[in-house]
């Protein structure tokens, strides 16, 4: 029998793991229980040690809304997933604005667990896929203090393909910091190695 990568096991080990009900309960949207567990589940994969950027900051990222959507332009639904996470101190670049590369991060990590969310609302296996591509637009710095809004709506994710759009808000100071627009792919399976003689 062919063992399991370790990575793959770290994966169904924290999908696996039921999320308190207190917590779910604090998330709004017409989602059902166990899609909104699946969005705050991946945020948790990606936040696992010993291998997360950013270590404790990133994990403050706390989902706030998943709500499903009829998409009347195809059968599929979209999913819209917002998170927040204060400025604090020590995500800021030496000018003490927002890094943008925190920033990135954070965004890669929602609309990954977006997608990966919706997929599993439409019945799929709901596996996050393999980020291609985050184009990235800065309107304006973020500062110590400010509370930032991440709003994910899926655009694609199925038959391999996923992509989502971010809106980053300043609710301090009620404006937009960033938007950007995420393509994926789910990963190839590994081969199986030919049989020997």
């Amino acid at each position: 029998m062919p063992s399991v990568p370790g990575h793959l096991t770290a994966v169904a080990r924290i999908l696996q793991r039921p999320i308190p009900d207190a917590y779910v309960a604090r998330i709004a949207g017409n989602a059902p229980r166990g899609v909104k567990e699946m969005a705050v589940k991946w945020l948790n994969f990606y936040h696992a040690p010993p291998k997360c950027f950013a270590g404790t900051s990133a994990r403050r990222t706390v989902v706030t809304e998943v709500s499903l959507h009829d998409n009347p332009l195809s059968d599929t639904r979209t999913l819209t997933m917002v998170s927040e996470i204060d400025v604090t101190e020590e995500i800021l670049d030496t000018e003490d604005k927002l890094s943008y590369p925190f920033l990135i991060t954070v965004i890669d990590e929602c609309v990954s667990s977006a997608v990966a969310t919706l997929d599993y609302a439409e019945g799929g296996p709901g596996i996050s896929g393999v980020s291609l591509s985050l184009n990235t637009v800065f309107h304006n710095p973020a500062h110590l203090g400010s509370k930032l809004r991440l709003i994910n709506t899926t655009l694609v994710a199925g038959a391999g393909l996923q992509s989502c759009r971010c809106e980053v808000w300043d609710l301090t100071c009620r404006r937009p910091v960033a938007t950007a627009v995420y393509a994926g792919m789910l990963p190839s399976l590994p081969r199986s190695e030919p049989a020997r003689l």
